[in-house]
């Protein structure tokens, strides 16, 4: 009887401790990947994980995927690779001037510079 209550505990003990530690976690390219991506939005006073940036990064069939990274490191088993993925599906790319816009925030852009331009005209009375 406290054999079978001793085994008890043990059992208790180790699943708890298998789901509490962490290590699964730490040992996981994939969620360090998130992990840092997420933080490295957080100090660049973005939201932690956008889902829409994320949706429509995802499903563009170009070479900016970063699901080819993912899933290229899960196909040659490289880990570092799939973290790198990660890191790159959840922190979204700095775009540099027009050329990596989509052609919705391009158009938004330039009605956002018309109704400067009409204010400004507005303001400046000669």
């Amino acid at each position: 009887m406290v054999r079978r209550r001793i085994n008890r505990v043990k059992r208790i003990y180790t699943r708890a401790r298998g789901r509490l530690s962490g290590s699964n976690i730490i040992q996981n390219p994939i969620m360090i990947g998130v992990i840092t991506g997420a933080a490295n939005n957080v100090i660049n006073g973005r939201p932690p994980i956008d889902v829409s940036s994320i949706q429509r990064r995802i499903t563009q069939p170009n070479a900016k995927n970063p699901l080819i990274y993912l899933l290229l490191g899960h196909f040659l088993h490289n880990k570092p690779l799939m973290g790198i993925g990660a890191f790159l599906i959840v922190d979204p790319p700095v775009l540099e001037g027009v050329g990596g816009m989509s052609d919705e925030e391009i158009e938004a852009l330039s009605k956002e510079n018309e109704r400067s331009e009409e204010e400004n005209k507005k303001i400046c009375i000669h």
